[in-house]
Protein backbone atom coordinates (compact mmCIF):
# COMPACT_ATOMS: atom_id res chain seq x y z
CA UNK A 1 0.00 0.00 0.00
CA UNK A 2 2.58 2.51 1.24
CA UNK A 3 4.77 1.66 -2.51
CA UNK A 4 1.57 2.50 -4.70
CA UNK A 5 0.90 6.03 -2.58
CA UNK A 6 4.39 6.88 -2.46
CA UNK A 7 4.45 5.88 -6.28
CA UNK A 8 1.67 7.69 -7.62
CA UNK A 9 2.85 10.90 -5.60
CA UNK A 10 6.26 10.87 -6.47
CA UNK A 11 6.89 9.77 -9.90
CA UNK A 12 6.03 12.94 -11.37
CA UNK A 13 8.45 14.68 -9.27
CA UNK A 14 11.46 12.15 -10.42
CA UNK A 15 9.93 13.26 -14.46
CA UNK A 16 10.03 16.80 -13.67
CA UNK A 17 13.08 17.15 -11.89
CA UNK A 18 16.59 16.03 -12.99
CA UNK A 19 17.56 15.81 -9.19
CA UNK A 20 20.47 14.55 -7.43
CA UNK A 21 21.03 10.91 -6.55
CA UNK A 22 20.57 12.25 -3.12
CA UNK A 23 17.54 14.25 -3.44
CA UNK A 24 15.72 11.32 -5.36
CA UNK A 25 16.55 8.82 -2.44
CA UNK A 26 15.17 11.43 0.35
CA UNK A 27 11.95 11.87 -1.93
CA UNK A 28 11.15 8.40 -2.32
CA UNK A 29 11.94 7.04 1.08
CA UNK A 30 11.03 9.96 3.62
CA UNK A 31 7.67 9.39 5.37
CA UNK A 32 5.91 12.23 5.83
CA UNK A 33 5.79 13.68 9.62
CA UNK A 34 2.37 15.08 10.42
CA UNK A 35 1.57 16.90 14.02
CA UNK A 36 -2.12 16.59 15.05
CA UNK A 37 -3.10 18.97 17.65
CA UNK A 38 -5.83 18.04 19.61
CA UNK A 39 -7.89 18.65 22.84
CA UNK A 40 -9.47 17.21 25.71
CA UNK A 41 -13.06 19.33 25.68
CA UNK A 42 -14.56 15.85 25.21
CA UNK A 43 -13.36 12.72 23.62
CA UNK A 44 -13.95 13.87 19.99
CA UNK A 45 -11.38 15.87 19.18
CA UNK A 46 -9.10 13.09 20.21
CA UNK A 47 -10.91 10.14 18.53
CA UNK A 48 -10.38 12.42 15.84
CA UNK A 49 -7.28 12.86 15.86
CA UNK A 50 -6.55 8.76 16.78
CA UNK A 51 -8.76 7.51 13.97
CA UNK A 52 -5.83 9.27 11.42
CA UNK A 53 -3.24 8.26 13.35
CA UNK A 54 -4.79 4.40 13.24
CA UNK A 55 -5.35 4.59 9.69
CA UNK A 56 -1.28 6.07 8.88
CA UNK A 57 -0.07 3.71 10.76
CA UNK A 58 -1.72 0.60 9.82
CA UNK A 59 -0.68 1.57 6.31
CA UNK A 60 2.70 2.96 6.99
CA UNK A 61 1.88 6.16 5.03
CA UNK A 62 3.70 8.95 7.83
CA UNK A 63 4.98 9.50 10.83
CA UNK A 64 1.90 11.12 13.12
CA UNK A 65 2.32 12.72 16.64
CA UNK A 66 -0.81 13.67 18.34
CA UNK A 67 -0.22 16.27 21.08
CA UNK A 68 -2.94 18.49 23.27
CA UNK A 69 -1.52 21.93 22.85
CA UNK A 70 -3.73 23.23 25.62
CA UNK A 71 -2.43 20.60 28.12
CA UNK A 72 1.27 21.27 26.82
CA UNK A 73 1.13 25.25 26.61
CA UNK A 74 -1.08 26.09 29.32
CA UNK A 75 -1.72 23.31 31.97
CA UNK A 76 -2.69 25.06 34.85
CA UNK A 77 -5.37 26.86 32.45
CA UNK A 78 -6.10 24.15 31.22
CA UNK A 79 -6.94 22.45 34.24
CA UNK A 80 -9.21 25.45 34.82
CA UNK A 81 -10.83 25.83 31.38
CA UNK A 82 -11.38 21.98 31.54
CA UNK A 83 -13.10 22.41 35.19
CA UNK A 84 -15.19 25.07 34.16
CA UNK A 85 -16.46 22.95 31.09
CA UNK A 86 -17.33 20.02 32.90
CA UNK A 87 -18.80 22.05 35.71
CA UNK A 88 -21.44 23.44 33.02
CA UNK A 89 -22.78 20.50 32.21
CA UNK A 90 -24.06 20.86 36.07
CA UNK A 91 -25.08 24.10 35.96
CA UNK A 92 -27.04 23.67 33.07
CA UNK A 93 -29.05 21.54 35.43
CA UNK A 94 -30.07 24.64 37.15
CA UNK A 95 -31.11 26.64 33.87
CA UNK A 96 -27.59 28.17 33.77
CA UNK A 97 -26.30 27.03 30.70
CA UNK A 98 -23.23 29.41 30.87
CA UNK A 99 -21.33 27.52 27.99
CA UNK A 100 -24.18 27.57 25.58
CA UNK A 101 -24.37 31.33 26.18
CA UNK A 102 -20.64 31.73 24.85
CA UNK A 103 -20.86 29.62 22.28
CA UNK A 104 -23.76 31.20 20.95
CA UNK A 105 -22.19 34.90 21.69
CA UNK A 106 -18.98 34.02 19.39
CA UNK A 107 -20.29 31.87 17.09
CA UNK A 108 -20.83 34.40 14.20
CA UNK A 109 -17.36 36.44 14.99
CA UNK A 110 -14.35 36.23 12.94
CA UNK A 111 -10.80 35.35 13.27
CA UNK A 112 -10.16 39.10 13.84
CA UNK A 113 -12.89 39.70 16.68
CA UNK A 114 -11.25 40.29 19.91
CA UNK A 115 -12.09 37.34 21.34
CA UNK A 116 -11.20 35.12 18.82
CA UNK A 117 -8.23 37.05 18.38
CA UNK A 118 -7.05 36.90 21.73
CA UNK A 119 -8.61 32.59 22.03
CA UNK A 120 -6.17 32.95 18.98
CA UNK A 121 -2.67 33.89 20.54
CA UNK A 122 -2.90 30.99 22.96
CA UNK A 123 -0.19 28.27 22.40
CA UNK A 124 1.20 30.45 19.89
CA UNK A 125 4.88 30.73 21.51
CA UNK A 126 4.94 27.03 22.46
CA UNK A 127 3.56 25.87 19.35
CA UNK A 128 6.54 27.67 17.36
CA UNK A 129 8.91 25.72 19.98
CA UNK A 130 7.46 22.24 18.91
CA UNK A 131 7.49 22.81 15.28
CA UNK A 132 10.93 23.80 15.30
CA UNK A 133 11.69 20.39 17.41
CA UNK A 134 9.40 18.23 15.47
CA UNK A 135 9.64 19.54 11.73
CA UNK A 136 6.17 18.35 10.70
CA UNK A 137 5.65 17.95 7.10
CA UNK A 138 1.85 19.38 7.73
CA UNK A 139 -0.37 20.48 11.08
CA UNK A 140 -3.77 18.47 10.93
CA UNK A 141 -6.49 20.43 13.55
CA UNK A 142 -8.85 18.59 15.44
CA UNK A 143 -9.56 20.96 17.83
CA UNK A 144 -10.10 25.23 16.60
CA UNK A 145 -6.94 26.28 17.54
CA UNK A 146 -6.05 30.28 15.80
CA UNK A 147 -2.03 29.47 16.65
CA UNK A 148 -1.30 26.40 13.84
CA UNK A 149 -2.32 28.23 10.99
CA UNK A 150 -0.45 31.41 11.73
CA UNK A 151 2.72 29.87 13.08
CA UNK A 152 2.59 26.87 10.83
CA UNK A 153 2.97 30.13 7.76
CA UNK A 154 6.06 31.20 9.49
CA UNK A 155 7.41 27.73 8.40
CA UNK A 156 5.84 27.41 5.27
CA UNK A 157 3.83 24.83 6.90
CA UNK A 158 0.70 23.28 5.41
CA UNK A 159 -2.36 22.99 8.04
CA UNK A 160 -5.03 21.21 7.92
CA UNK A 161 -9.02 21.62 9.94
CA UNK A 162 -11.06 18.19 10.15
CA UNK A 163 -14.18 19.74 11.80
CA UNK A 164 -15.73 17.73 14.17
CA UNK A 165 -19.25 18.99 14.29
CA UNK A 166 -21.66 19.21 11.77
CA UNK A 167 -22.64 22.51 12.62
CA UNK A 168 -20.03 25.90 12.10
CA UNK A 169 -18.58 28.00 14.80
CA UNK A 170 -16.59 31.34 13.88
CA UNK A 171 -13.32 29.44 16.20
CA UNK A 172 -13.32 26.94 13.14
CA UNK A 173 -12.39 29.29 10.45
CA UNK A 174 -9.21 30.99 9.63
CA UNK A 175 -8.08 32.40 6.44
CA UNK A 176 -5.13 30.88 6.85
CA UNK A 177 -5.84 27.55 7.18
CA UNK A 178 -5.23 24.90 3.89
CA UNK A 179 -8.26 22.77 3.61
CA UNK A 180 -11.14 21.70 5.37
CA UNK A 181 -12.70 18.45 5.81
CA UNK A 182 -15.97 18.88 6.80
CA UNK A 183 -19.27 15.88 7.99
CA UNK A 184 -21.76 17.51 5.38
CA UNK A 185 -22.48 19.21 1.93
CA UNK A 186 -24.51 21.71 4.30
CA UNK A 187 -21.90 22.20 6.43
CA UNK A 188 -20.01 23.20 3.09
CA UNK A 189 -22.03 24.98 2.19
CA UNK A 190 -22.49 27.37 5.52
CA UNK A 191 -18.69 27.54 5.46
CA UNK A 192 -18.73 28.54 1.37
CA UNK A 193 -21.30 31.56 2.81
CA UNK A 194 -19.24 32.35 5.63
CA UNK A 195 -16.39 33.42 3.03
CA UNK A 196 -14.10 29.93 2.81
CA UNK A 197 -13.40 28.98 -0.97
CA UNK A 198 -15.00 26.21 -1.90
CA UNK A 199 -11.52 24.63 -3.02
CA UNK A 200 -10.79 24.77 0.69
CA UNK A 201 -13.31 22.56 1.62
CA UNK A 202 -13.97 18.75 1.11
CA UNK A 203 -16.66 16.99 2.51
CA UNK A 204 -15.06 13.88 4.08
CA UNK A 205 -17.08 13.37 6.87
CA UNK A 206 -15.87 13.01 10.63
CA UNK A 207 -13.07 10.51 11.21
CA UNK A 208 -13.97 7.27 13.32
CA UNK A 209 -12.04 4.15 14.23
CA UNK A 210 -11.80 1.81 11.15
CA UNK A 211 -13.54 -1.07 13.70
CA UNK A 212 -17.02 1.26 12.99
CA UNK A 213 -16.03 1.96 9.14
CA UNK A 214 -15.55 -2.23 8.62
CA UNK A 215 -18.23 -3.41 10.82
CA UNK A 216 -20.22 -6.64 9.89
CA UNK A 217 -22.66 -6.94 13.07
CA UNK A 218 -25.98 -7.16 12.38
CA UNK A 219 -28.21 -4.91 14.60
CA UNK A 220 -31.60 -7.19 12.85
CA UNK A 221 -32.75 -8.85 15.99
CA UNK A 222 -36.66 -9.24 16.12
CA UNK A 223 -36.36 -11.13 19.75
CA UNK A 224 -34.20 -9.11 21.31
CA UNK A 225 -34.41 -5.15 20.99
CA UNK A 226 -31.81 -3.92 22.74
CA UNK A 227 -31.67 -0.22 23.52
CA UNK A 228 -28.12 1.17 24.52
CA UNK A 229 -27.52 4.13 26.75
CA UNK A 230 -24.30 5.83 26.77
CA UNK A 231 -23.87 7.95 29.68
CA UNK A 232 -21.04 10.41 29.81
CA UNK A 233 -18.71 11.74 33.03
CA UNK A 234 -21.32 14.35 33.80
CA UNK A 235 -24.58 12.09 33.80
CA UNK A 236 -26.68 12.32 36.86
CA UNK A 237 -26.81 9.24 39.12
CA UNK A 238 -31.07 9.47 40.13
CA UNK A 239 -31.45 10.89 36.45
CA UNK A 240 -29.87 8.04 34.88
CA UNK A 241 -31.63 5.68 37.63
CA UNK A 242 -35.06 7.29 36.80
CA UNK A 243 -34.30 6.72 32.93
CA UNK A 244 -33.77 3.12 33.31
CA UNK A 245 -36.79 2.90 35.24
CA UNK A 246 -38.76 4.15 32.76
CA UNK A 247 -37.67 2.33 29.99
CA UNK A 248 -38.47 -1.31 31.67
CA UNK A 249 -42.38 -0.23 30.44
CA UNK A 250 -40.98 -1.09 27.36
CA UNK A 251 -41.71 -5.05 26.20
CA UNK A 252 -38.91 -6.89 24.55
CA UNK A 253 -36.74 -4.34 24.96
CA UNK A 254 -33.35 -5.40 27.29
CA UNK A 255 -31.44 -2.05 28.55
CA UNK A 256 -27.54 -2.07 28.49
CA UNK A 257 -25.72 0.80 30.08
CA UNK A 258 -22.39 1.60 29.53
CA UNK A 259 -20.88 4.28 32.32
CA UNK A 260 -17.31 4.59 30.37
CA UNK A 261 -14.71 5.62 33.08
CA UNK A 262 -17.53 6.84 35.37
CA UNK A 263 -17.14 4.94 38.67
CA UNK A 264 -19.17 6.29 40.72
CA UNK A 265 -22.02 5.75 38.73
CA UNK A 266 -21.47 2.26 37.29
CA UNK A 267 -21.23 1.22 40.58
CA UNK A 268 -24.65 3.15 42.09
CA UNK A 269 -26.40 1.32 39.45
CA UNK A 270 -24.97 -1.99 39.21
CA UNK A 271 -25.87 -2.24 42.94
CA UNK A 272 -29.52 -0.98 42.34
CA UNK A 273 -30.35 -3.27 39.61
CA UNK A 274 -28.18 -6.44 40.30
CA UNK A 275 -31.13 -8.00 40.74
CA UNK A 276 -32.93 -7.09 37.30
CA UNK A 277 -32.30 -9.86 34.87
CA UNK A 278 -33.26 -7.36 31.98
CA UNK A 279 -30.80 -4.62 32.61
CA UNK A 280 -26.71 -4.51 32.25
CA UNK A 281 -24.76 -1.97 33.79
CA UNK A 282 -20.81 -2.02 32.04
CA UNK A 283 -17.95 0.04 32.82
CA UNK A 284 -15.52 1.07 30.09
CA UNK A 285 -16.12 -1.12 27.12
CA UNK A 286 -12.89 -1.93 24.67
CA UNK A 287 -15.44 -2.69 21.01
CA UNK A 288 -17.54 0.02 21.54
CA UNK A 289 -18.50 -0.92 18.06
CA UNK A 290 -19.49 -4.52 18.39
CA UNK A 291 -22.10 -3.21 21.60
CA UNK A 292 -23.68 -0.40 19.26
CA UNK A 293 -24.38 -2.52 16.72
CA UNK A 294 -26.22 -5.04 18.27
CA UNK A 295 -28.43 -2.03 19.61
CA UNK A 296 -31.68 -1.22 18.00
CA UNK A 297 -31.29 2.40 19.02
CA UNK A 298 -28.84 4.14 21.22
CA UNK A 299 -29.50 6.70 24.29
CA UNK A 300 -26.74 9.24 23.98
CA UNK A 301 -25.29 13.06 24.08
CA UNK A 302 -25.21 14.62 20.78
CA UNK A 303 -21.13 14.63 20.37
CA UNK A 304 -20.06 15.19 16.44
CA UNK A 305 -17.91 11.48 16.69
CA UNK A 306 -21.47 9.55 18.68
CA UNK A 307 -23.33 11.15 15.80
CA UNK A 308 -20.64 10.08 13.30
CA UNK A 309 -19.92 6.22 14.75
CA UNK A 310 -23.87 5.83 14.83
CA UNK A 311 -24.36 6.68 11.18
CA UNK A 312 -21.59 4.29 10.04
CA UNK A 313 -23.54 1.72 12.14
CA UNK A 314 -27.01 2.84 10.88
CA UNK A 315 -28.48 2.73 14.88
CA UNK A 316 -30.40 5.62 15.17
CA UNK A 317 -29.79 8.05 18.23
CA UNK A 318 -32.88 9.42 21.10
CA UNK A 319 -30.96 12.37 22.45
CA UNK A 320 -32.22 13.78 26.44
CA UNK A 321 -31.80 16.95 27.17
CA UNK A 322 -29.14 18.39 24.76
CA UNK A 323 -26.69 20.96 26.21
CA UNK A 324 -26.70 24.23 24.77
CA UNK A 325 -24.05 24.91 22.08
CA UNK A 326 -22.75 22.59 19.51
CA UNK A 327 -24.18 19.41 20.85
CA UNK A 328 -28.06 20.74 20.80
CA UNK A 329 -27.05 22.22 17.42
CA UNK A 330 -25.71 18.29 16.29
CA UNK A 331 -28.74 17.34 17.50
CA UNK A 332 -31.09 19.79 15.82
CA UNK A 333 -29.23 18.97 12.70
CA UNK A 334 -30.17 15.26 12.66
CA UNK A 335 -33.29 15.20 14.17
CA UNK A 336 -34.42 18.03 11.01
CA UNK A 337 -32.63 15.57 8.59
CA UNK A 338 -34.64 12.64 10.43
CA UNK A 339 -32.44 10.55 11.84
CA UNK A 340 -32.73 11.30 15.06
CA UNK A 341 -35.22 12.26 17.99
CA UNK A 342 -34.46 14.27 20.97
CA UNK A 343 -36.70 14.83 24.13
CA UNK A 344 -36.88 17.10 27.12
CA UNK A 345 -39.15 14.79 29.33
CA UNK A 346 -39.44 11.17 30.36
CA UNK A 347 -42.19 10.43 29.30
CA UNK A 348 -41.80 11.64 25.98
CA UNK A 349 -38.20 9.89 25.50
CA UNK A 350 -39.98 6.61 26.59
CA UNK A 351 -43.49 7.39 24.12
CA UNK A 352 -40.84 8.37 21.15
CA UNK A 353 -38.62 4.76 21.66
CA UNK A 354 -41.86 2.88 21.74
CA UNK A 355 -43.35 4.30 18.80
CA UNK A 356 -40.27 3.55 16.99
CA UNK A 357 -39.04 0.27 17.66
CA UNK A 358 -42.85 -0.80 16.70
CA UNK A 359 -42.99 0.39 13.31
CA UNK A 360 -40.76 -1.63 10.95
CA UNK A 361 -40.82 0.97 8.10
CA UNK A 362 -40.28 3.44 10.18
CA UNK A 363 -36.98 2.15 11.52
CA UNK A 364 -36.37 0.74 7.94
CA UNK A 365 -36.84 4.69 6.85
CA UNK A 366 -34.37 5.71 9.27
CA UNK A 367 -31.56 3.39 8.60
CA UNK A 368 -32.12 4.17 5.11
CA UNK A 369 -31.55 8.47 5.60
CA UNK A 370 -28.61 7.46 7.66
CA UNK A 371 -27.15 5.39 5.04
CA UNK A 372 -27.37 8.29 2.08
CA UNK A 373 -25.75 10.99 5.22
CA UNK A 374 -22.87 8.95 5.91
CA UNK A 375 -19.63 9.76 3.96
CA UNK A 376 -17.03 6.27 4.37
CA UNK A 377 -13.48 5.70 5.23
CA UNK A 378 -13.18 9.68 6.05
CA UNK A 379 -9.79 8.60 7.39
CA UNK A 380 -8.51 7.15 4.73
CA UNK A 381 -9.96 10.32 2.40
CA UNK A 382 -8.30 13.09 4.47
CA UNK A 383 -4.80 10.93 4.48
CA UNK A 384 -4.75 10.90 0.94
CA UNK A 385 -5.40 14.57 0.25
CA UNK A 386 -3.14 15.94 3.06
CA UNK A 387 -0.37 13.60 2.08
CA UNK A 388 -1.50 14.59 -2.17
CA UNK A 389 -0.63 18.07 -0.45
CA UNK A 390 2.88 17.70 1.65
CA UNK A 391 4.07 15.47 -1.62
CA UNK A 392 2.85 18.22 -3.93
CA UNK A 393 5.03 20.83 -1.99
CA UNK A 394 8.03 18.67 -1.99
CA UNK A 395 7.77 18.79 -5.33
CA UNK A 396 8.18 22.44 -5.65
CA UNK A 397 10.70 22.54 -3.42
CA UNK A 398 13.06 20.24 -5.07
CA UNK A 399 11.73 22.13 -8.46
CA UNK A 400 13.34 25.16 -7.38
CA UNK A 401 16.61 23.99 -5.01
CA UNK A 402 17.57 21.53 -7.42
CA UNK A 403 20.18 22.21 -10.54
CA UNK A 404 19.57 21.21 -13.65
CA UNK A 405 21.73 18.87 -15.25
Amino acid sequence: MMGLILDVFHKPIIRQCRLTHWRKCELTTKLPRILVLTASYGAGHELAAYAIKEYCRRYGLAQVQIIDLMKEAHPVLNKISTSVYMSSFHAARFGIHYYGWSYYLTQKNNAYSPVLAGLNRLGTKQLFEIIQREQPDGVINTFPYGASPIVSKLFDIPTFTIMTDYVIHARWLHPAIDKYYVASEDLKANMIENGISEKGVEVTGIPIRDAFENNNYPNENINNKMILIIVGAYSQLDLTAKMIKSLEGIRNCPITVVCGRNAKLNQHLTKQFQNNSRVTILGFVERMDELMASATCIISKAGGLTLAESLALKVPLFIYRPFAGQEKDNATYFYEKGIAFISYSMSDLVNQIRQFIDNDICVSLVKNKMEFLHHRKAAERIVTDVLSTIFGRRREQAILNSPMI
